[in-house]
């Protein structure tokens, strides 16, 4: 099939996705939309350029996001739809629920005014233990080490030399693409794996200078807190993913003083949770559940409130390039593409 085709297949899609997709519809009963953003940032930042694309969107983008989904729904807070759930309320029809992964600096800078603006409610995920410090997600590190060309300096570690054997051809352009592909396939090892083959060559030192802060400060939480429009949950102490090879006492760690850390530091209950990348299995699910109200996965749906878990609700994820346009948006909150 030839690009032009295809391209004019995907047109067709995704404005049939935008015209007929249920966030147009009336359902037979209450649904939650919940969108999953990480980070705000303009093109011209330097930041941009050392970030997945799958990871931003743009203050403009964002804007016309909060406008198409006043339009849509009942925009509300997560933990308010929570409350009337539990105690069996009245629902919207159309709900949706803004969140924000991480606690990235951008959201306060960006995010922020834009909710402002539009009086829209969000909830924001917070690494607890890394807020306020010079600490560097892993993936970032290795995106900038590959966009600068540090990628001798990687494959003197056998873990990095092994992903470069896999992906690079003669031919390859190393761009935020092949960065991307990069950190997929470092996902099959463990964050501890990871973070100690970084420290053996010394990526620290090859970055000095060349990463700003990537999670913003403890006053600009509070003041996202005290904004009236941001509840803050937990996205654990250290963004450790909680998977099958994380011992009990390190996930119970996580889970519970990440809770308390915000709580402490903010004054206010941090009841909801968010899974880091999406990792859990049913240990780490039955200790959420009984620690937090609710929960959020990177599992892709549209909630049903007669049906969805409080512990695993689905959200829709949202980057520039699936959404730069009110028809695209449309196409994406649809669930179909």
């Amino acid at each position: 099939m030839s690009n032009n085709i295809k391209s004019l297949l995907k047109t067709a899609a995704t404005g049939f996705a935008d015209q007929f997709g249920p966030h147009n519809g009336r359902p037979t009963s209450p649904k939650l939309w919940v969108l999953m953003y990480h980070r705000i940032l303009p093109k011209e930042d330097q930041r941009f350029s050392l970030e997945e694309p799958g990871m931003i969107v743009t203050p403009d983008t964002f804007a016309m996001h909060m406008r198409e989904a006043n339009r849509h729904f009942d925009v509300i807070s997560l933990n308010e739809w929570i409350n009337l759930k539990q105690q069996g309320l009245p629902l919207p029809q159309k709900a949706c629920a803004i969140t924000f992964d991480d606690g990235w600096a951008d959201n306060y800078e960006y995010a922020l005014p834009i909710l402002k603006a539009t009086n829209t409610p969000a909830t924001l995920f917070a690494v607890a233990e890394k807020i306020g410090t010079d600490f560097q997600f892993w993936p970032n590190s290795i995106l900038a080490l590959l966009l600068t060309g540090h990628t001798a300096e990687l494959n003197r570690h056998p873990l990095f030399a092994k992903v470069s054997a896999q992906l690079f051809k003669a031919d390859e352009k190393i761009d935020r693409e092949y960065a991307a592909a990069y950190i997929h396939h470092l996902k099959s090892c463990s964050d501890e794996i990871i973070f100690s083959a970084l420290r053996d060559i010394h990526s620290a030192d090859l970055l000095a200078g060349q990463l700003p802060n990537a999670l913003m400060s403890w006053e600009e939480l509070s003041a996202m807190h005290t904004s009236g429009l941001v509840v803050i949950g937990s996205h654990t102490c250290n963004h450790t993913r909680l998977s099958v090879d994380l011992d009990d006492q390190q996930m119970q760690y996580e889970i519970e003083n990440s809770k308390k850390i915000l709580e402490q530091q903010l004054l206010a209950p941090a009841n909801l949770f968010c899974f880091p990348n999406g990792d859990y299995h049913q240990a780490a699910l039955h200790l959420v559940q009984t620690t937090y109200k609710a929960a959020v996965t990177t599992k892709r749906g549209i909630n049903d409130a007669n049906t969805c878990a409080a512990h695993e609700l689905t959200r829709i994820g949202i980057h520039e390039e699936v959404s730069d346009s009110p028809r695209r948006f449309g196409a994406r909150l649809s669930g179909w593409l």
